[in-house]
């Protein structure tokens, strides 16, 4: 009896939990994969509350369909995991899923023709160690993927992520071992290895939901850190950041009596592609000529997105000469490099105005003025040769 109300203390926590991670997905849709963890736990909760009422209802619903929810919920949630940490190319939910229905096939035999509770038992086990290592591959290579690629996740403790990775490290350790000490009972039994294992389902449930909250958490604050430091489509740096950098950089170079120069980049033709194509094309080409410019510019450059088509690079000692050969770069890049979309190549246009100053002419506010008006001349030029 006591494994039984352990059981359902159990399936209880599960349902609980399962609609926080919904009510956590409904409050932060911005955040991908956070339905998929939710539903997927959810698929697992169910599975939970038939499998404590093993004695009560038929070994279809209470043994096969109980294990195929428990297990089978656990491939959504490595999919929301996956796409919570950018890995939406990895193999393993396949992987898993190929694992999953040959297990089911393993628990049919095991329950319907030649039953036996203790393989049904090391089957379950060999299949919760994998998905344990799966999350346990998934976050770590994530972390290190997110850590890289955005530099404020780098700043962030990730308290959430390494709980989870902490848990899952261990169930992979403690699954097998547990293993061994059950005698082939079902979960309703008053075996101590069971009532071990439901100890451990209760902290596991209720740690793996407070881990997915906590990590919602945490991405949603550098979210907004990002948000107030880079632009969220290109990632480079936004308007503001950009200002509080150049003064800077202005401060230095007129210490030191150093040159700068200043580009001024128009994408011209953006408002056809997103006419044409839709806005998530246009922001493609957004982030591919971002791309470009960042790859054409020095560790010491300043690159930023300053409007919805336009771009400044600040280039703090170069003077007239050395910013023609950048405009070159950059205008040969995106004459050589295509933007394709469905099979058709898509040319970025651009105008780019260049504004060299020195010492007492190093005024900030007046370079990204007489950058706009020398745009603003070059497209009348444009239209009235056209």
């Amino acid at each position: 009896m006591e494994n039984q109300n352990l059981a359902i203390a159990l399936a209880l926590v599960s349902l609980v939990t399962g609609i926080a991670l919904l009510v956590n997905w409904s409050s932060n849709r911005q955040v991908p994969g956070l339905l998929k963890i939710a539903l997927g736990f959810m698929a697992t909760c169910v599975g939970i509350l038939l499998a404590s009422m093993q004695e009560f209802i038929p070994p279809l619903i209470s043994v096969f369909i109980a294990n195929a929810l428990i297990m089978g919920g656990r491939i959504p949630v490595l999919l929301g995991l996956a796409n919570f940490w950018n890995q939406e190319t990895t193999k393993l939910p396949l992987f898993c899923l190929v694992w999953f229905l040959g297990t089911m096939a393993g628990f049919y035999y095991f329950t319907f023709i030649d039953e036996s509770i203790l393989w049904r038992t090391r089957i379950y086990t060999l299949m919760m160690v994998i998905f344990s290592a799966s999350i346990v591959y998934i976050l770590a290579r994530g972390l290190r993927i997110e850590r890289k690629l955005r530099p404020v996740m780098a700043m962030n403790t990730n308290f959430g992520a390494y709980l989870l990775l902490t848990l899952s490290s261990f169930n992979v350790i403690s699954e097998p071992i547990l293993a061994l000490f059950r005698v082939g009972q079902p979960i309703t039994s008053l075996e101590q290895a069971t009532t071990i294992l439901l100890l451990g389902g209760l902290v596991t449930v209720t740690i793996f939901a407070l881990s997915v909250i906590i990590m919602t958490m945490e991405e949603v604050a550098v979210e907004y850190q990002e948000n107030a430091i880079y632009d969220p489509i290109t990632t480079i740096l936004n308007h503001r950041t950009f200002i509080e950098v150049s003064n800077r950089v202005l401060g230095v170079a007129l210490r030191y009596t150093k040159p700068v120069s200043m580009l001024t980049i128009e994408l011209v033709n953006l408002d056809a592609i997103v006419k044409q194509h839709g806005a998530k094309v246009g922001n493609a080409m957004l982030r591919h000529f971002a791309l470009i410019a960042t790859d054409r510019r020095r560790n010491e450059d300043v690159l930023s997105r300053t409007s919805y088509k336009q771009f400044r690079m600040l280039l703090p000692g170069v003077d007239e000469a050395g910013v023609k050969v950048v405009v070159q770069k950059i205008e040969s890049a995106i004459l050589g490099e295509e933007f394709v979309f469905r099979g058709n190549a898509l040319k970025a246009e651009i105008l780019i105005s260049a504004i060299t100053k020195r010492e007492e002419d190093l005024q900030l506010q007046q370079m990204l003025q007489e950058g706009e008006v020398e745009v603003f001349r070059m497209q009348q030029l444009k239209d009235s040769a056209a």
